[in-house]
């Protein structure tokens, strides 16, 4: 097998490659790593209902 002729390669596009290397890599892991469950607001306990008492037997 012959060897190819490498071609210079601007360093623009190598930036530009290595930003799309590494959005990948964002997005692989952002996709990986689970959600973290929405806080809902803290659940409230309904008020118990309050025994009634006369205040006149003291």
């Amino acid at each position: 097998m012959e060897k190819q002729e490498r071609r210079p390669v601007s360093l623009a596009a190598a930036v530009n490659g290595l930003r799309l290397i590494g959005a990948g890599a964002v997005l692989g892991l952002a996709l990986t790593v689970p959600a973290a469950p929405a806080q809902a607001d803290t659940p409230r306990i309904p008020p118990s209902p309050v025994a009634e008492h006369d205040a006149s037997e003291e």
